[in-house]
């Protein structure tokens, strides 16, 4: 039913869905759903779904002026199509904090792996003004925020990094969304960054001495960039708990915002640890609850900081500004399974409705947990990673037809730990229903026999009067364990096949549609370990 991506064919079938074997199952009764959203509905910024990028990868994934990188630029522009914005790529991570700029270096990037430290990313690295023509090379629409050093603490260090922001503003210019200074600072004892005594104030102090100085810079040299604002304070931890050392909402309490130039709050998150035991795709991603318990944390750290009033609420919205699903780049066998990618569409969708604002999901070249790998390495080969379709999914959840509606986004009640409901209202108006199956389908003998037939659930929706139609779009692979032959709407974004491009497959269910009876009522059915969005006309 679901071809390896490698198989190259454009047509699909517009018939209801069919899965092999499959043992139909039916929820015990209807789901109602409202025509107008709830008060406390998510009300998301545009371009929703948006990427971080790890600094010493970012040439990778961007390219040069002479050699853009067309891959990622397909990839992005995907996704900007569908969800009617264009993401925002932030550029930073832990190298961000390494980083030493060298305004007479001729190559845009030079790092050195030490594997004994990291043999993920370079930890001595020196970039070049060439290393901002990145910024240029990526589509129309793309909005950056660029991260500054932080961590390096002498004098020099500090020096280069205030005059780097002048090639910064001058690359960027108007697609400038914020500016970033430091990455995870309450980690800057656990890096040697900072002695453990590194207190609220001692960093508050830090960032505004530095802030001002890339303020100044920035009007010097890019005199027409106007109102620019910083992303802050990127946490990697919602409390001080003695290996995160900085509790993010004193360092407001320490007014961090004192300049009044923080446009938008962020906070970093993972679901765990990749080298942590007892990390499974169902207990740990494919977890409805989980998820939820994860969003927590940061719910009440934006609740916290959002009660401290003054200049920061409510016009500054809190994103997680760096996240995946598991720390130190993902874990193969998990991070870079399909299962991987439904995770990712039910936690940036609850997200969505909890009004954490905007979604940055972390990537870096040779990552696990990366949606596409940008070049053609001895670790990775190049090409579209299982994650990169849960964030197509996401957009199209997101899309909105026009920058003047409002999308409201709510988690539905009847969720459990397996199943998850969501939906979509723009303009008021009932657009969208979204189900994730959460329960692991393995391709192989992990859970089940090989013969274990693929269990699919019929869900029952009773709508509001006046909505007549639905069609359905799916986010489909063989089984949770998958990491090819995956779909969105039954179109493969492989690179083998058209440069990341969206390419019909054969044999694969789309222009779906489903029957609103004369009460309101429909029924969608869904495979163990896929996921749904029914388009509603109302």
């Amino acid at each position: 039913m679901f071809p390896n991506t490698r198989s190259l064919f454009v047509w699909c079938l517009a018939a209801p869905l069919e899965v092999e074997g499959a043992i139909l199952t039916s929820r015990p009764k209807p789901i109602v759903v409202s025509s107008s959203p709830p008060d406390n509905a998510g009300i998301p910024l545009d371009s929703f779904v948006s990427f971080s990028f790890e600094l010493s990868s970012w040439p990778d994934f961007a390219g040069n002026l002479t050699h853009p990188n067309t891959f990622s630029y397909n990839l992005l522009n995907n996704i900007g199509q569908l969800q009617g914005s264009m993401p925002v790529a932030r550029v930073g991570g832990n190298t961000q904090d390494i980083a030493i700029f060298d305004a007479s270096q001729r190559t845009g990037l030079v790092g050195v792996v030490r594997p004994n430290i990291s043999a993920d990313y370079p930890t001595i690295i020196t970039i070049g003004p060439s290393f901002f023509d990145s910024y240029k090379t990526m589509p129309k629409g793309m909005r950056y925020t660029h991260g500054f050093n932080l961590g390096a603490n002498s004098s020099a260090d500090r020096a280069a990094t205030y005059a780097s922001a002048a090639y910064a503003c001058k690359a960027i210019g108007d697609n400038l969304a914020y500016w970033e200074y430091g990455n995870e600072p309450d980690l800057f004892f656990a890096s040697g960054y900072r002695p453990f005594n590194y207190s609220e104030a001692d960093y508050v102090s830090e960032w505004l001495n530095g802030t001002l100085h890339i303020e100044q810079v920035v009007k010097s040299a890019c005199p027409s960039l106007k109102g620019t604002k910083f992303m802050a304070p990127s946490f990697a931890g919602v409390a001080a708990n003695g290996y995160m050392t900085l509790d993010p909402v004193k360092v407001f309490k320490e007014n961090l915002n004192a300049d009044d130039n923080i446009g938008i709050i962020s906070s970093h998150n993972y679901m765990g640890v990749s080298t942590s035991p007892g990390i499974t795709l169902q207990g740990t991603l494919m977890n409805h609850t989980n998820v939820i318990a994860k969003a927590a944390a940061q719910l009440n750290v934006s609740r916290n900081i959002a009660a401290l009033g003054g200049n920061l609420a409510p016009r500054v919205p809190f994103i997680l500004g760096e996240h995946n699903s598991l720390a130190r780049q993902g874990r193969p066998g998990l991070s870079n399974t399909f299962g991987a990618a439904l995770w990712g569409v039910d936690w940036n969708v609850y997200l969505a409705s909890q009004n954490i604002s905007r979604s940055h999901m972390h990537q870096g070249t040779n990552y696990r947990y990366q949606s596409w790998q940008p070049i053609q390495t001895n670790l990775t080969d190049k090409g579209t990673k299982p994650p990169y379709y849960g964030n197509l999914a996401v957009a199209a959840m997101m899309a909105k037809p026009s920058a003047s509606s409002i999308l409201k986004i709510t988690h539905l009640e009847a969720s459990s730990q397996n199943t998850s409901f969501y939906t979509a209202h723009i303009d008021d108006v009932l657009s969208r229903i979204l189900i994730v199956d959460l329960h692991t389908y393995n391709t192989t003998a992990n859970n089940y026999t090989t013969n274990f037939p693929r269990p699919m659930v019929e869900h029952e929706f009773k709508l509001p009067k006046g909505c007549k139609s639905g069609q359905v779009q799916r986010l489909m692979a063989n089984g949770s364990d998958a990491v090819t032959g995956i779909t969105w709407d039954a179109k493969s974004y492989a690179y083998e096949l058209d440069n990341g491009k969206g390419v019909r497959m054969f044999n694969v269910t789309c222009g779906e549609s489903v029957e609103i009876d004369n009460k309101g009522g429909v029924k969608v059915q869904v495979p163990w370990s896929s996921a749904a969005i029914v388009s509603l006309e109302c």
